[in-house]
This record gives C-alpha cells, structure tokens and sequence, in this order.
C-alpha cells in the first residue's frame, strides 16, 4: 500500500468518526426539541481538534514507518486518479449544495442549511478518498 493510499485511509476514517459524530449528535439534539443552535456551534472545536489530531498522528505515523514513501512526488497515474476522484466529489458537493439550498427556502433554519452544506461538503471529501482509494486497489488511472 503506498503513502497516497495510507492518507487516504487516514483522511477517510477521521472524517468518517468525528464529522459522523457531529452529525448524528446534532440531529439528535435538534430532533429531541431545537436547542439553543448557537450552543450547538461550541460542537465544532472538538471536531476541528479531532480531525486535526487524528490526521497529524495518523500521517506521522505512515511517515515514519517509511519516510522514503512520504517524500516521493506523486506519479502521472495518481494524479489522473486524483482528478477523476475530485470530478466525482465535486458533483456530490454540487447536489448536496442545491438540496440544502432548495430546501431552505421551504422548511430548513439557516443553521440546519449550514449543517447540510457541511454535510455535503464531507460527504463530497468522503466519495474522493473512497474513488482514490478504489482507485489505488485497483490499479486504475
């Protein structure tokens, strides 16, 4: 497995744990009755600390195990796996982005559209690594 595909890996779950407890805590919080959401924006420094932590360690981990892998440029075939990973990711962010607005203007609070635009925003991150990832595994460019 390359360092590429290990970052991936690495991104892939932290996005999956933390961004997946966000959203799940505060769905629940606002279907248990609309909390106050401003309190609810206190929820992102730990995601931003956990993300953050996660990624560092997990990389320097992979880094250390291999530092002559960590160094090396990516090739002509990764980068084509990385541009057919961000074109399928865009399309998901761009979906997502027309739902939370579309239903903005019907039923959600501008928190929840914020929410769902993260969401889109994630989700488009988590289709990217998957592509790479597959990508990787596979041996496709």
């Amino acid at each position: 497995m390359s360092f590429q595909e290990k970052s991936r890996w690495i991104a892939l779950t932290a996005n999956l744990i933390v961004w997946g407890w966000y959203f799940v805590t505060v769905a629940g919080l606002l279907a248990a009755g609309a909390p106050d959401e401003r309190g609810l924006l206190g929820l992102l420094v730990p995601v931003i600390i956990g993300i953050t932590i996660i990624n560092i360690i997990g990389h320097i981990i992979v880094a250390a195990l291999k530092p002559s892998e960590a160094r090396t440029e990516l090739d002509e075939r990764e980068k084509a796996i990385a541009r057919r990973a961000a074109a399928a990711g865009y399309h998901i962010l761009c979906l997502g982005i027309l739902i939370a607005l579309g239903s903005t203007l019907y039923y959600w609070s501008a928190f929840v559209a914020v929410n769902a635009v993260m969401l889109a925003f994630i989700l488009a991150e988590c289709v990217r690594y998957s592509i790479e990832i597959l990508s990787f595994r596979r041996g496709l460019a």
